[in-house]
């Protein structure tokens, strides 16, 4: 028996409705389906948002870090502090790069005011020094350049603040001409002074009480010397010069 016509129509129908709800389905799964650049899985990062390969120090640095002390590390030796009291130039020599050098009446350069001109090495002896000027009494009377001169400080007071650790203090100085340096520190009964040589006379060790402990050598054979401290106080290492002068050095140490 053949079949009814509008009952093949029916069927056609839902087979017809039955595919396209199998293709609605299938798109929707191609859809949802997970993937990293689809914008339902995550959203792209904007140019000034997206993280960069290599992220910049303090951008990787919590915003919550601990303070790192300031105090020295252990290993590190706290250094000796070293202040001039006082400096006084009473003798110089002449060095000038473009000699000879000029003597002038007053410290200034405006005018007619050369009385003289000295050679190179001439020694002078120094009355004033003001403003980088030198005024000079011998061999003549007048103002010269300071920068001009080879000079240091002929009267000389220096105080030494020592490490606590007892480390080596190295002392370079020089005179030119006559005078006195003097390197006062302060120093405890029971420590140990030791002093080594370098170049010069070797220095005078004089007590807080004024006792002479260690006299001034010139003939340089000493090249070293250490003893125990009588006396809690300032001590003093001392050199003196008496012609045209020298240069000096040694290192201390108080531990």
């Amino acid at each position: 028996m053949k079949p009814n016509a509008s009952v093949l129509a029916v069927a056609g129908a839902f087979s017809l409705a039955a595919l396209a709800g199998l293709a609605v389905a299938c798109s929707q799964s191609s859809v949802t389906e997970p993937s990293g650049a689809s914008p339902s899985a995550a959203p792209i990062a904007s140019p000034a948002n997206r993280p960069s390969p290599n992220p910049s120090p303090a951008a990787s640095t919590p915003t919550t870090t601990q303070k790192q002390p300031t105090e020295a590390a252990p290993n590190s030796a706290p250094t000796a502090n070293r202040t001039v009291e006082s400096c006084v130039v009473k003798m110089a020599l002449v060095n000038d790069p473009k000699p000879p050098l000029n003597v002038r009446s007053t410290p200034t350069t405006d005018g007619e005011n050369v009385v003289g001109q000295l050679k190179n090495n001439t020694l002078v002896t120094v009355a004033d020094d003001q403003n980088g000027w030198l005024q000079i009494k011998s061999p003549l009377k007048g103002w010269i350049f300071k920068a001009q001169t080879v000079n240091s400080c002929n009267e000389k007071v220096e105080r030494l603040s020592l490490s606590a650790d007892g480390a080596t203090l190295p002392i370079a100085d020089r005179f030119v001409g006559t005078g006195s340096h003097r390197y006062v520190f302060p120093a405890t009964k029971g420590q140990t002074l030791t002093i080594t040589h370098d170049r010069g006379p070797f220095p005078m060790l004089i007590a807080p009480d004024g006792t002479v402990l260690l006299a001034h050598e010139k003939d340089e054979k000493r090249t070293d010397w250490s003893g125990t401290i009588e006396q809690t106080g300032d001590y003093t290492l001392q050199l003196e010069s008496n012609f045209r002068g020298y240069r000096y050095g040694f290192s201390m140490q108080v531990k």
